[in-house]
This record gives C-alpha cells, sequence and structure tokens, in this order.
C-alpha cells in the first residue's frame, strides 16, 4: 500500500503540473509558429533536464529495480509512428499530456480520447503488421564515463533552460517560478514513475484491456489507479488556479477526439510509446529512437499547423 500510495502521489503531481503549465506539444508549436515565443518549449526541457538527472544515476544506484527504456532500431516504421502520433495530436487538437491540462481546465471533451485510443490499438493489435522494432539493452544501462558525461549535460540543459524560461519572465519573476516550478515537478515524478512503474499511463492500460479482450476488475483497477491520480491532480491544479471553465462538448470536437487518440494509438504502436513516454523516458535515457521518434512528432506538428494557417483563409467564402 505504501508503494501503491507513493505511485499515485507521483501520478498526481505529474497531473497538477500539466495543467499548471498547460504542457502540450500542440500548445507549444502554436506558441513558436504564431507568437514566435519558446516559453513552453523551455518548459519541456527543463522537465527532460530533471529526467536525464535521475534515469541512469537511479538505475546504476538499485539496478534493474529501476527501468531504463530499451532502445529499438531507427527505421520506416518508427517515423512512420511519430508521423502518426503529430497528426493525431494536431486533430485532437491536444497531446497526450496536453489532453489532461485540457480537462483540467473545463474542456471535457478530451474524456472521449480514451475511446479514440481502444479503436486505434484495436486496429493496430490486427495481424496487420503494424508493430515497432525488436527491444535492444540500452547500452548506457552500466555505469561509464560517457553516461556521468550525459548526465552532466542533462544538468547543463536543465540550468539553462531554467535561467532561460526566468529571464523572459523579468518584469514578473514570481509568476515565472510557478510554471517553472511544475516543469521540475513534471520531469522528477514523471522519471521516477517511468523507472519503478514503466506502465504507468493511461493509453497503457486501455491497450492492456484491449489487449485481453475485457476488463479484469482486480487487474484494471490497480492499472488504472495511477490514471484517476493524474486526472485527480490536473483537476485540482484547474480549480486551484481558477483555471477551470465548464465547456460542452459539441459533435465535431468529440469526434477530432475519436479520431486523434485513434490516430495517436496507432503511431505508439509503431513506436511504441507515445509524446509522454519519449520526453520524460525515452529522451532521458538517450534512447536514439526516442529522441528521433520526439523529433520526427515535433516536425509533423508544426508542419501540420503551418500548413493549416496558409490554407485557412483560402478556404473561407468571398
Amino acid at each position: 500500500m505504501i508503494w501503491l500510495g507513493f505511485i499515485l502521489l507521483c501520478a498526481f503531481l505529474v497531473g497538477m503540473a500539466i495543467s499548471a503549465s498547460s504542457t502540450c506539444a500542440v500548445a507549444a508549436s502554436r506558441e513558436i509558429l504564431f507568437e514566435r515565443r519558446p516559453d513552453m518549449l523551455l518548459g519541456f526541457v527543463i522537465a527532460m533536464g530533471v529526467a536525464g538527472l535521475v534515469t541512469l544515476p537511479l538505475h546504476w544506484l538499485v539496478g534493474p529495480a529501476a527501468h531504463v527504456s530499451s532502445v529499438v532500431p531507427v527505421s520506416a516504421s518508427l517515423v512512420l509512428g511519430a508521423v502518426l502520433i503529430g497528426l493525431g495530436a494536431v486533430v485532437n487538437d491536444a497531446c497526450l499530456l496536453g489532453t489532461l491540462a485540457r480537462i483540467g481546465q473545463g474542456e471535457v471533451r478530451f474524456l472521449a480520447l480514451p475511446l479514440g485510443l481502444a479503436l486505434g490499438f484495436a486496429v493496430a493489435d490486427r495481424p496487420s503488421g503494424l508493430a515497432a522494432g525488436v527491444a535492444l539493452p540500452n547500452p548506457l544501462v552500466l555505469p561509464s564515463i560517457e553516461g556521468a558525461l550525459i548526465v552532466f549535460l542533462f544538468a547543463v540543459m536543465l540550468i539553462w533552460a531554467w535561467r532561460r524560461r526566468g529571464l523572459k519572465s523579468r518584469a514578473q519573476p514570481a509568476a515565472s517560478r510557478w510554471p517553472r516550478a511544475m516543469m521540475l515537478a513534471m520531469g522528477l515524478c514523471g522519471a521516477l514513475l517511468f523507472s519503478f512503474a514503466p506502465q504507468w499511463t493511461y493509453s497503457d492500460a486501455i491497450h492492456a484491456i484491449v489487449r485481453r479482450g475485457g476488463m479484469q476488475m482486480q487487474t484494471d483497477t490497480r492499472a488504472f489507479a495511477p490514471a484517476i491520480a493524474l486526472l485527480a491532480g490536473a483537476l485540482a491544479s484547474g480549480l486551484l488556479t481558477r483555471a477551470f471553465v465548464f465547456r460542452a462538448p459539441t459533435t465535431v470536437t468529440l469526434a477530432r477526439s475519436l479520431a486523434g487518440g485513434a490516430i495517436m494509438a496507432l503511431g505508439g504502436t509503431l513506436i511504441p510509446g507515445g509524446n509522454d513516454s519519449l520526453l520524460l523516458a525515452a529522451i532521458p535515457a538517450v534512447s536514439l529512437s526516442g529522441i528521433t521518434a520526439y523529433a520526427v512528432m515535433s516536425a509533423t506538428v508544426m508542419l501540420v499547423l503551418a500548413a493549416g494557417q496558409r490554407l485557412r483563409p483560402v478556404a473561407q467564402p468571398v
């Protein structure tokens, strides 16, 4: 029970951090493309820096008890999976992390995303050839000079992003500390979750049910407990900061979440994982496949958003 409480507390804090900092790859891409501001991107770097300081050293200290992301070959299927995750995020109007932030702000239509994920996993699990590459051991699981240098680089990256994010809010230094602290919490707690309970995400719980073809009360109650804590943290943050404003769903927005979830599930099967595991587990473990997938996913989001912005005026009636 103590161990479960630790996992739930970490998930709750991650949910709070996601909502308080409005963490979302789609929102970050919009901020860069249309506002020329990298504030949210700097927050991602803070989270990755903290996770990078924790992931490898924790495994060196406690051994196999702390999981480290495996490495899959960089292949066409991995690139396709990353493109699908990016495309699905734009269709849904939020990535897997951003979906929680938006629910915490009252956009309940994103509660349709899990059903979309289930539909996508059901298609992906059919004998259609959709599968990730064979997982290989991470070469950095043992202490080494290379590993120590990488951890040092994560520390440099964290300090740089922290200072840079603070400088951009020099006029309101107190206001800049809260989102930075939240990204610190997300990086730390997310790294601990992926180290000690690597299958903790709500997409993993949904995929497990789809694979079994049904729910098992005892197994799935425990599997969904971190997801419930994650959602509770997002809602608590939204209510505490008064960002929660109920927005009724429409048929179109529900359809977007269903379709976006299905597309992201197809992509996540090919990587494997989603943007949450890439950001807080694969990149901190210095997985080349994870770094490649995150870069391709981010580029896809930005390209689709830029293309949509260019086409929008054309589509408007004269």
